[in-house]
């Protein structure tokens, strides 16, 4: 339907040129030709620049576009006055036709068709001409400039309502109803309407009393404002991008997904990118020269064009470029390097398209969108090491007491919600004689041994820290009561034969104390009943795994 009423547009907006069209180029007087020419020289620039000044729909991403109303309203109320509906039409069509495509290698076809939709509006404007160019003539009173503003205004506001919208509504697939529901309740474009509408007259009344060349003088402080709010929408933009980088930062560092943080990011740059096979990975986490995948977007991506990525993330390492590619049978695979304010290569955006498929984003657009992402990875790089460096043991490189009780924290919260959890504190038996009789290198060697062996012996889902001094806190999570005591046991038959020994040739030992977390606990409630069971360990003759009598339930 959208489809036939664009054609049916086209058609109309033509036979009104061959009708109407002869008539208006011989009613043109010199004067209205001038003023005429130098709008459709602001109409063009306006279509160029694309100022934002009002939206129905408010976006959750700010953008310097807008397709709603905009500075090019007084102008086109200007000239529908001064010159008449054809000339109106005729810098609505103009303004159309040369303003930025949202995407590349948008074709003309397309906006042929989509500036024919503004003339039929336009052809109606010519009810309200006669009233609204006896307003500008008469003599200027306040009640004829609110008259003026009330009926071009309305004017503009109906067309929107009964015009656009509903072509909005066909286009998009919308309920009608609740377009004009947004529309009617957005008090801030209504008052951007009156305050145009009120320019619009100033406009007028200036050209047709003092001259077109000073008509269009006052057209120039919109060409100002124009330039000022789109720098002030990139700005606007920029300061969006920011705090959706940081909310992806700390949803990163949470351990939580930070996908819908990363979309509203690449959708600020340009809301296709996200459509394409797109996935940004990130480079040198923990000090490493490796890459990890952070999100993923877009259709899914064969075996063949995974092989390729990892192919161009190593070529963007290894000669540092900006951009490497990589084509084979099943398609190609682009990396565009994401780098910090210092230029270091921090992650990448990879663009995956598989062969035959258009391109939906100019590539320029991937590299400011991977420009956008180099600090928000350098960022999270830099945190995660401030974080990892006061919470990591320098000893045994387990987490210190700090991490391990924060990964307690954490678990507690799985407990209460279902889970369970047991805890094992760890005590190397007569750990003093080693640095009395040893000395203490001996026995931070002995330590960082003992942590190797602790974290060789359990699962990458369990946390094993450093609690203080000779003590080690092991949680295990998800782990019944039998795996607990199984776990326990290994870790005791594991350091007693890992080579470590006393100064006397005998190997080093410990004492282990269980307890498990119940709900209502908090993770002091669980560090103490583990505390009791080592104590009573030690008394039991050391070197035994001792479970606290308190299970959980």
């Amino acid at each position: 339907m959208y489809g036939i009423v664009r054609a049916v547009s086209l058609l109309a907006a033509l036979a009104l040129a061959a009708a109407f069209g002869p008539d208006a180029f011989r009613a043109l007087t010199p004067d209205q030709g001038l003023f005429a020419a130098g709008a459709f020289a602001v109409a063009i620039a306006f279509g160029l620049l694309r100022p934002p000044t009002a939206h129905f729909e408010r976006s959750v991403r700010p953008t310097p576009e807008s397709d709603r109303v905009g500075l090019l309203t007084p102008v086109l109320l200007s000239v529908l006055v001064v010159d008449g509906w054809f000339w109106a039409a005729a810098c609505n069509v103009l303004a159309y036709l040369f303003r930025a495509p949202r995407r590349r290698g948008q074709p003309i076809r397309e906006r042929i068709l989509g500036a024919a939709l503004r003339v039929p509006a336009w052809f109606a404007a010519q009810l309200i001409v006669p009233q609204l160019r006896a307003l500008v003539t008469a003599a200027p009173t306040l009640q004829m400039i609110l008259w003026f503003v009330a009926v071009a205004g309305s004017y503009v506001l109906l067309t929107d309502l009964f015009w656009i919208d509903p072509l909005t509504a066909l286009r998009q697939n919308r309920s009608l109803l609740r377009i004009w529901t947004h529309h009617l309740t957005d008090r801030a474009t209504m008052l951007t309407v009156a305050v145009e509408a009120a320019w619009a007259f100033v406009i007028t009344r200036v050209a047709l009393h003092e001259g077109p060349l000073l008509g269009l003088a006052a057209l120039a402080p919109l060409i100002v404002l124009a330039v000022t709010l789109v720098r002030f929408a990139r700005v606007n933009a920029r300061l969006h991008r920011l705090a959706l980088s940081r909310e992806a930062v700390d949803a990163m560092l949470r351990a939580t997904d930070p996908q819908p943080q990363m979309r509203s990011l690449l959708e600020s740059v340009n809301p296709r990118i996200v459509r394409e096979a797109v996935e940004v990975a990130a480079f040198g986490r923990a000090g490493t020269d490796r890459w990890s995948r952070v999100v993923r977007f877009g259709p899914p991506v064969v075996a063949e064009l995974e092989h390729l990525g990892a192919r161009v993330l190593l070529e963007l390492q290894v000669t540092g470029d900006d951009i490497a590619s990589d084509a084979g049978q099943d398609g190609i695979a682009t990396a565009y390097a994401a780098r910090d304010v210092q230029g270091r290569l921090r992650g990448a955006l990879v663009v995956y398209r598989a062969s035959g498929a258009a391109a939906q984003v100019a590539e320029r657009e991937f590299a400011r969108a991977a420009s956008e992402l180099g600090p928000l990875l350098g960022e999270y790089g830099a945190i995660a090491a401030t974080r990892s460096a006061a919470s990591v043991d320098t000893l045994t490189g387990l987490p210190n007491r700090r991490g391990v009780t924060r990964a307690l924290e954490d678990t507690m919260a799985l407990v209460r919600a279902g889970g369970s959890c047991s805890a094992l504190l760890l005590d190397v038996d007569h750990f003093k004689s080693i640095n009395d009789l040893l000395g203490h290198q001996t026995g931070d060697r002995a330590l960082a041994q003992i942590g190797r062996i602790i974290a060789d012996n359990i699962r990458g889902a369990d946390v094993a820290g450093r609690f203080g001094g000779e003590e080690f806190l092991v949680l295990l999570r998800d782990a019944g009561r039998e795996r607990t005591l199984q776990v326990a046991e290994r870790l005791r038959a594991a350091i007693q034969a890992g080579g470590v020994v006393y100064a006397d040739g005998k190997p080093v030992t410990i004492s282990v104390g269980v307890a498990y977390a119940r709900a209502a606990d908090g993770p002091h409630d669980v560090i103490e009943r583990a505390d009791r069971a080592l104590y009573r360990a030690k008394n039991a003759g050391r070197n035994c795994v001792v479970e606290s009598p308190l299970l959980a339930v």
